[in-house]
Parts: C-alpha cells; sequence; structure tokens
C-alpha cells in the first residue's frame, strides 16, 4: 500500500518541526534534525501485518490525542493511516519478548529504508501501545526522539525511576541510553524517529522485563 506521499511528507515536516520547537523533557537539550541520507529499499528490518491486535485501540489513541496541543498530528495521520503498513521490528519474537507485548504494540513508518519516504535518515513514523503493556528496557546505536501525543504512560530512562510524561512531551534518548516505557489504562500514541542510520534488528533486549 502506497500512502499518498505529498500528504505524509506534509505530515513528516509538522512533526519535526514540532520536535525541533520543544526541548528534551529531562536534560533540556534541543534536537537538530539531520540531513536526508538516501538508501535503497529494503523489508527486512520489519514484520508487516495491517491486522496485528493492537490496532483495535488505535481509535481511541486518536481521539484522545485529538483533545491535546498536537491534535493536528493526529488528525493527520489519521487522514493516511488506512495507507500505511503497521509492523514489528522483525527482531521482536516468542523467544525473546512476552506475548503481551508482541500483541499490544506496533508501528507505523513515515521515513526509512521501508517507508513511503525512503531514507537511511532521519527515519520515523508513529509507535502505538495498548493499555496496560510494558515495552521493556532496550537500547540502541541511534539517538532517538519521542513526541508524546496522549497521555497516561511512563517513562523509565538507564536505572532510573519511571515518570510520568504528558502529550507534547519530547523525550531525547542517548545512543545507547536504556529506556522502556509503559502504559496504564489508556493507548499511548507517540513518533518515534532515530536521528542515525541504523538497523532496527540491532536493538538489544539485555533490560527485558524492567
Amino acid at each position: 500500500m502506497n500512502a499518498d506521499i505529498n500528504e505524509l511528507e506534509k505530515l513528516n515536516r509538522l512533526t519535526w518541526k514540532a520536535i525541533t520547537a520543544r526541548r528534551d523533557m529531562v536534560t533540556g537539550c534541543e534536537i537538530q534534525v539531520p540531513n536526508q541520507v538516501s538508501t535503497e529499499r529494503q523489508d527486512d528490518e520489519s514484520r508487516f501485518d495491517n491486522a496485528l491486535p493492537v490496532l483495535r485501540h488505535l481509535d481511541q489513541a486518536l481521539s484522545l490525542a485529538a483533545r491535546y496541543e498536537l491534535a493536528e498530528i493526529a488528525n493527520k495521520f489519521s487522514r493516511v493511516v488506512g495507507e500505511l503498513r503497521w509492523s514489528q521490528n522483525s527482531h521482536y519474537t516468542e523467544r525473546n519478548s512476552s506475548s503481551s507485548f508482541l500483541a499490544g504494540y506496533a508501528y507505523a513508518g513515515f521515513s526509512g529504508p521501508d517507508a513511503p519516504i525512503l531514507c537511511a535518515v532521519p527515519r520515523g513514523g508513529l509507535l502505538l501501545l495498548g493499555p496496560d503493556v510494558v515495552y521493556p528496557g532496550h537500547h540502541h546505536e541511534p539517538r532517538e526522539v519521542y513526541l508524546l501525543l496522549t497521555p497516561g504512560s511512563q517513562w523509565c530512562l538507564d536505572e532510573g525511576d519511571w515518570f510520568d510524561v504528558s502529550p507534547g512531551d519530547l523525550i531525547f534518548h542517548n545512543s545507547w541510553q536504556m529506556h522502556a516505557m509503559r502504559t496504564f489504562d489508556k493507548p499511548l500514541l507517540a513518533f518515534a524517529g532515530w536521528l542515525d542510520v541504523g538497523d532496527r534488528r540491532a536493538i538489544d533486549w539485555s533490560k527485558e522485563g524492567v
């Protein structure tokens, strides 16, 4: 499926503009968007499935996001979401991930080696987590940003305590910084972007079950 590339490019620009207008909620650092780097298409990093169980929570997540300051991003996303491919990291399997996590997460890429906007970097898209899901502690070499669209979730960095995050918050993960996320009674919708070239399959699950 091919999303309307013009609408998707507008959405992608809008999202990165919102990111550069903010500072990381933990360190206060500003984010510089890297120049786009071209690449050949490849789909091996992702397991595509537009019938993933967590997608039953998408309408609720979009409805929640529409109530907060980044509603424009959620509204534009809702216009193209039917044409995007949802995926999971192909490295995440029943051998290293819980069944509740695999049933509770999905990612729709805007830009990347396997996304409609074809590039190596910056890559990004929307992450959806269902209610009562833990995205276990993990780390990776590419620096990463998250832009929160919905309320009711928590983050954990390194060996620190869990902390609340809110719509509009920007969270920066440095290279190899451990991070985890969890939800409670609401789904999470957030933009996740990589600032460096990397392979999704190289994510280290070394702190699973945080």
